[in-house]
């Protein structure tokens, strides 16, 4: 028996029950799919099926407003994909009668989808013979053929992208993508991997050479940026200010509390907003309630929390309006509804300490 058949086997004895997977549909697939790319399966299940059960199909979501959209999305993070999927809808409801094209050209011209994605739901869902490649994928291939170069590199995915299609079932697609994806996640693990469960452990070249430890390469160019700066808490009676700046970092599109960074910056587009610095000059003396620590990316942030009190906002409001700035003052119930990000989480618990 060939090794892509020991592998679909493999899989339709040992894989795991999960929503997305019950029926071929290309909506909930993808959803799933851009989920998961930051997020493990256990920590992202309940939050598919609450934005499924919101917005069941890509009419439901292109009708929404992205300020509904990411609150749907908090606690998944990196929320540009959240804004991309609403995009996305849009795109298909008004090109494609609210159904994926079955074409990857197309697909891949769709806001937020990459050649992982595209080549995840048109297999998954339509069975077309299109190989994936993701971190699991990279894995696989690499133990399984004896690769030796950096997967984090940039030749590595374009090997094995090659790899991936010269290995693929093209008999069934999906099936494979799943198991191969199945498999790394479950089985051919990056530390300790389960050798003598897998159902390729015959022919793999990194077991029988000894060298799973080894294999895959990784060596990280990119390295880690520390930065140290402020997020404010200005609040107005009950009530506690989110702007959305046009131009930021980080946090982009969304409403959160202001913030700017300080010291020795990398490049400009870390400097400080005319906002930041209006708030440090007219209020410097304003005491700090603690500090949070966050992570984006290779971004490891550190924030001093400012607690701003006013009982005259006119100053601040006129300052907003004059630097187009979109703000809004919420309930600190609604904080982490209308900043859906752990930040406001984190903010929240010093508040209420």
């Amino acid at each position: 028996m060939n090794p892509q058949k020991k592998l679909r086997e493999w899989y339709l004895l040992n894989k795991r029950e999960l929503p997305f997977r019950n029926k071929k549909q290309a909506y909930p697939i993808w959803i799933s799919e851009v989920m998961l790319q930051q997020t493990r399966v256990a920590a992202m299940l309940p939050l598919f099926e609450n934005f499924l059960k919101r917005f069941p199909n890509p009419e439901t979501l292109a009708k929404s407003s992205e300020e509904e959209v990411l609150s749907y999305w908090k606690g998944l993070g990196y929320y540009s994909r959240a804004r991309n999927i609403r995009k996305a809808a849009i795109q298909l409801v008004d090109q494609y009668n609210g159904s994926f094209p079955k074409n990857l050209e197309l697909v891949l011209k769709l806001p937020g989808i990459g050649n992982y994605t595209a080549r995840a739901v048109l297999s998954i869902a339509y069975d077309l013979p299109l190989a994936v490649l993701d971190g699991n994928v990279k894995r696989v291939l690499s133990r399984y053929f004896g690769y030796t170069v950096n997967i984090l590199g940039p030749k590595a995915d374009l090997d094995l992208q090659k790899m991936a299609d010269d290995f693929l079932n093209r008999e069934y697609p999906g099936d494979h993508n799943q198991a191969v994806m199945e498999l790394g996640a479950m089985l051919c693990l990056p530390e300790s991997p389960k050798c003598l469960l897998c159902p390729l452990t015959e022919g793999c070249f990194s077991r029988i050479h000894g060298k799973t430890k080894e294999i895959p390469v990784r060596e990280k160019n990119q390295k880690q940026i520390r930065l140290t700066g402020e997020i404010w808490v200005i609040q107005k009676e009950d009530l506690y200010l989110l702007i959305k700046e046009p131009k930021t970092r980080f946090l982009k599109g969304m409403f959160h509390l202001p913030y700017g960074f300080l010291g020795d910056l990398p490049n400009e587009e870390y400097e400080p907003s005319e906002l930041f610095l209006f708030l440090r000059k007219h209020w410097k003396l304003t005491p700090s309630i603690g500090t949070v620590k966050h992570t984006i990316t290779h971004h490891k942030l550190e924030y001093s929390v400012p607690h701003l009190k006013l009982s005259h906002i006119q100053e601040l409001e006129t300052q907003l309006r004059s630097l187009t700035i979109e703000f809004k003052w919420v309930e600190l119930e609604q904080l982490e509804t209308e900043f859906p990000s752990s930040l406001a989480r984190k903010v929240k618990k010093i508040l209420l300490y």
